[in-house]
């Protein structure tokens, strides 16, 4: 045998592919470790496959006892060939999983044609021991296969794009094909009839020497196939990966502008700055010559105000802020109430550019992005971005950012807004609660400067404010006040008091009592608080010291008292003796003296009713009023003041009529007191009425419908005198008051009459009441029981 066909030759060519393979595998593993898909692992392990399978052909080269199981090594020529095309159209049309079925029938037929083939191996093999088996023909037939799948990926390459890979596939696989083509054509030279044969030895020595060339060629094209397909993706991995990075690049310094524009918008609370430092974020961040940031004005929606303005080339920051009405402005009118970015990169729009430039403060117009800026469905105003000077037009990123920052520049806007109305709400609070605070002060010193004593107490009764005056006045230090009980307090200083403080401190209605201390006698009187809606708000109770004006007031009463009761006995005496002179009991009168002695006995008459008056009202005050209850008949009783009146009656010209119930019965009472209730009502009757008039005195008996007999009693004075005023009405039953007339100018008198009238009825259990008509008159009556009440005094 010759070189070539010895066993070192072969043993080359394998060793030449092994090496061939195993540079196909670093480079398929490079790129399925770069890549990491399913494809390239497939082809990974293919190819790791057909290395080995080359490996054992080696090793079966130099291993004799390997030559009776030839027909096996020789099919793993066309089994690792067949590895190869379905590797190969793997890479060609990346549909490992779909060719699957192309690598599976290729093997099962050589699996098949083996087990054919080596029983014909094994009877040659017993003929003639020695037989190599490239000599024999079964070795044509596995070169002939070889062609025949080499031949496979021809057509699939060739219908491929024109590129360097398919040409360098379809030289690869040609080589192949006609490597063993060469290899099958030396195998029927050296075999002739079934039987080896060397004539043609040299002429097969070159067809082996060519075939075996041409197939380590075509392995080498594919090496340097894998060679180019790894080089170019590793060309299109740094292309996509350098992509990448560029888009992140740009995308972090989107992000680094939107962070630096969000933290230079919230570093601040002040509304200017931060007008100031969107339109320069935004300016910055999307490369825009100049913006603006207009605000709409709250009360008016349709007018915005240019907040702020910024040029990057040549103009500052406006310190001016006008106002500017939206209808003017399409643009920013519909961005506003849209709510939605506007984009204008061409006047092809047919949107009018000149009016927001003017705002911007150029006379050339360009792209613009008009961006509403909203809070919670609130819009809040519009930023506006231009380029009038680059005329550079924004794109999609520019409009997200532009997004991105108007969100946090409404934000900011927000909260400068309720952080200014918050402090100024706090600066009126805090003007409000110093007002207040003055103006506490200024009522404290009031309260501690006023002389009456003031407590008040919340709605629970608790005291709750005090003054001076009220711990001089009670002798308790106002720290034991504050906080007590005020039904407690009152029952601690006065433990005598009839007065229900209790019912006092919870309740709507006033109180006025007095006081008996020790030494000192105090008059409170208190109200309860109420608020604009009726709401209880606690009870205030104002106290005076009356202790020096109820000795004074005791002083003059006793003298008085002391006094009526010495000028009774000489008025008596007095109207006595002019009774007795002027009925002629010492003598004669003449009608001179008769007149003087009239005057002298009516003057004196009006003295001593003046005292009985005086004397009941300290009997009265004093709570000294007593009554003698006996049979009084008011026949009589009238007639005698008819009489007591008369000649004042004659005087003034006043006539007088009784109208009196015959069946009137006899009163139970105390017939001073009567009396003196007539007196006061006839006596007022005659000072009120004019010349010529007419006093009526009338009584009669009142009957209930479940009495047998009369109950009551009434007993009127009417007159026909100037009557009173409806206002004056209510005020006739004080003491000391006088109505304003004429006629009680001219009449004189105390004013005490009607007062004692009033007490002396209300004494008997009775009461007393006027109908008057000024011009017309007036009727008192006075209606009393026929036996005592047990109200009345006995």
């Amino acid at each position: 045998d010759s070189l070539l066909l010895a066993d070192t030759g072969e043993s080359v060519y394998h060793l030449l592919i092994l090496l061939s393979l195993e540079a196909v595998v670093l480079m398929a593993l490079m790129q399925w470790s770069t890549i990491r898909n399913l494809e390239h692992r497939q082809i990974l392990a293919a190819y790791i496959v057909l290395a080995l399978v080359r490996a054992v052909m080696l090793a079966a080269v130099w291993v004799p006892p390997l030559a009776s199981v030839a027909p096996v090594i020789s099919a793993l020529e066309p089994a690792s060939l067949a590895l190869l095309v379905w590797a190969t159209i793997c890479l060609i049309q990346n549909e490992a999983t779909r060719r699957l079925p192309l690598l599976v029938g290729l093997l099962v037929a050589i699996l098949i044609c083996t087990a054919v083939l080596l029983p014909g191996w094994d009877r040659a093999l017993m003929n003639q021991p020695g037989l190599r088996y490239r000599v024999y023909w079964q070795q044509s037939f596995w070169y002939a296969l070889c062609v025949v799948v080499a031949l496979i990926p021809l057509p699939i390459a060739l219908r491929q794009p024109r590129s360097g890979t398919r040409t360098r596939f379809a030289v690869a696989f040609t080589a192949l094909s006609v490597g063993f083509l060469l290899l099958f054509v030396s195998s029927l030279m050296l075999v002739r009839g079934g039987r080896p044969d060397y004539n043609d030895g040299e002429s097969a020595l070159i067809l082996v020497a060519l075939g075996y060339a041409s197939i380590i060629a075509g392995y080498l094209v594919l090496v340097v196939n894998a060679y180019c397909g790894v080089v170019h993706g590793m060309w299109e991995l740094r292309a996509e990966l350098q992509g990448m990075s560029e888009e992140a690049l740009h995308h972090t310094q989107e992000l680094s502008f939107l962070v630096e524009t969000t933290q230079a918008i919230g570093s601040s609370l002040d509304l200017d700055t931060i007008l100031h430092r969107v339109v320069e974020g935004a300016a910055l961040a999307l490369g825009a010559d100049r913006g603006a940031v207009l605000l709409i004005d709250a009360d008016s929606p349709h007018w915005a105000q240019v907040a702020a303005h910024y040029a990057l080339l040549k103009q500052k920051n406006n310190i001016e802020r006008p106002m500017v009405a939206l209808v003017e402005h399409p643009p920013l009118d519909q961005a506003i109430e849209s709510g939605q970015q506007l984009i204008i990169n061409s006047r092809v729009e047919a949107l009018p550019l000149e009016p927001i430039y003017t705002l911007l403060g150029s006379s050339r117009v360009g792209p613009v992005i008009v961006q509403p800026l909203r809070r919670q469905s609130r819009a809040l105003g519009v930023l506006i971005v231009g380029n009038d000077y680059s005329q550079q037009t924004f794109g999609a990123d520019q409009a997200r950012l532009c997004q991105s920052i108007a969100v946090q520049a409404a934000a900011a806007i927000d909260n400068a807004r309720l952080y200014r109305d918050l402090a100024a709400q706090t600066r009126q609070l805090a003007e409000l609660l110093q007002a207040q605070k003055e103006s506490g002060r200024e009522q404290t010193a009031i309260l501690e400067s006023i002389a009456e004593g003031i407590i008040a107490s919340d709605p629970d009764g608790r005291v709750k404010i005090a003054n001076v005056a009220a711990e001089k006045i009670l002798g308790v230090p106002r720290s034991r006040m504050l906080g007590l009980l005020l039904d407690r307090l009152m029952s601690q200083v006065s433990p005598r008091s009839d007065a229900d403080w209790r019912s006092v401190a919870h309740s709507q209605m006033s109180l006025q009592t007095v006081l008996r201390l020790q030494n000192k006698i105090v008059y409170i009187h208190s109200a309860p608080v109420l608020t604009a809606s009726g709401e209880y708000r606690g009870t205030v109770a104002v106290l005076r010291d009356i202790t020096k004006e109820t000795e004074a007031e005791r002083a003059k009463s006793d003298f008085i008292t002391v006094a009526s009761h010495e000028l009774r006995t000489p008025l008596t005496t007095i109207r006595g003796y002019a009774e007795a002179l002027s009925s002629g009991m010492a003598g004669q009168v003449s009608d001179t003296q008769y007149h003087f002695l009239r005057i002298i006995r009516d003057s004196a008459l009006r003295m001593a009713n003046l005292t009985e008056n005086l004397i009941a009202v300290s009997e009265i005050e004093k709570d000294f009023l007593r009554l003698d209850y006996e049979e009084t008949d008011l026949h009589l009783l009238i007639g005698d003041v008819v009489v007591s009146f008369q000649s004042q009656l004659e005087d003034r010209q006043i006539e007088i009529r009784l109208d009196l119930d015959a069946t009137l019965p006899m009163l139970i009472a105390d017939r001073a007191r009567i009396r003196q209730i007539l007196d006061n009502l006839v006596s007022n009757a005659i000072k009120f009425t004019y010349p010529g008039g007419r006093i009526t005195i009338g009584a009669c008996a009142l009957h209930e419908a479940s009495d047998a007999g009369p109950s009551q009693c009434a007993i009127s004075v009417a007159d026909t005198g100037i009557g009173i005023m409806p206002e004056e009405q209510a005020r006739i039953w004080e003491r000391f008051y006088r109505p304003s007339n004429p006629l009680a100018e001219e009449s004189g008198g105390l004013g005490m009459g009607l007062s004692i009238v009033r007490s002396l009825t209300e004494a008997h259990g009775g009461r007393v009441w006027v109908e008057s008509r000024p011009g017309v008159g007036s009727t008192f009556t006075v209606l009393l029981p026929i036996r005592p009440t047990e109200h009345a005094d006995g």
